[in-house]
């Protein structure tokens, strides 16, 4: 394990995580690449995650070792590169992420930042699965070739920003022109891309479908209350309508053509030069 473990102020507490894996039951984090005649159920998108994740292992260039995963979650591609006979690493700063992956996974793992940790020249391919927007773009492409061999790549699967004037859904990724400028820049080249932003949108229509239902849910069991008690409900709405108002606006980043409008979700294999 890592010696560069974060602080007690900067190790995160993936939330999201927990409620993926205790709540819905997902062992799999990432959005999943969907066929177009799947339908929109839960074992649908368990097999699109699986399907996603098959894609990362079988782009792995031959003849490579050593791995690494950056912002592994719960293990579940170490997992399975480990059951391919690949030496695998995990990485995160989250401490929940660490506990689930010393439960399911034999293998190294680095409690740090990406930006902050030190794994200097040892791995044939690094892995960021929806974890490279997490990290600072002028960080990216330096860190990775201090932890490849010569020659070795990284595998960067993840959305990135058309629009930065796209408000809520703006907020999150790197922006695309600025992402691809600093790989220009950078010791690395191209060897294969994909886009795979129609493949994805079903993650959304289908989390967007339970959002409506939980929305209506809420109304429909706070009905009888809000009759019987106006006032306790004007003070617990003076309390979170906040927090609930901002929930609903949020939700546009459920919507699949607006993210199709204004995001990218790209897959690219780069090799360090």
């Amino acid at each position: 394990m890592s010696n560069h473990a974060p602080t007690a102020a900067k190790a995160k507490n993936d939330r999201a995580l927990r409620f993926y894996r205790d709540v819905l039951g997902l062992e799999r984090l990432h959005y999943g690449m969907w066929l177009p005649e799947d339908e929109l159920t839960m074992e649908a998108l368990k097999a699109a995650q699986k399907r996603y994740e098959d894609f990362l292992i079988d782009s792995v260039p031959e003849g490579a070792r050593r791995i690494l995963d950056v912002g592994c979650g719960t293990g579940e591609l170490c997992l399975h590169l480990k059951d391919r006979g690949y030496d695998v690493h995990g990485l995160s700063p989250d401490i929940n992420q660490k506990k689930v992956f010393a439960e399911k996974v034999e293998a190294p793992f680095h409690f740090t930042r990406f930006e902050d940790s030190h794994l200097e020249g040892g791995y044939d391919v690094i892995i960021m699965s929806e974890s490279c927007q997490y990290i600072p773009i002028d960080k990216v492409f330096d860190v990775a070739a201090k932890a490849l061999k010569p020659g070795g790549h990284l595998m960067v699967c993840d959305y990135f920003v058309l629009d930065q004037n796209a408000g809520e859904l703006s907020k999150s990724g790197h922006d695309y022109e600025a992402f691809m400028a600093k790989a220009e820049a950078s010791r690395f080249e191209i060897v294969k891309s994909r886009d795979v932003t129609l493949d994805i949108r079903k993650t959304l229509e289908i989390a967007d479908g339970w959002t409506d239902k939980i929305l209506l849910g809420a109304d429909i069991f706070t009905e009888k209350f809000r009759e019987k008690n106006p006032f306790i409900w004007k003070i617990l709405v003076w309390l979170f309508g906040k927090k609930y108002q901002k929930a609903v606006s949020q939700k546009v980043l459920l919507d699949a053509d607006r993210f199709s409008e204004v995001k990218k979700y790209e897959f690219f294999l780069f090799q360090l030069g």
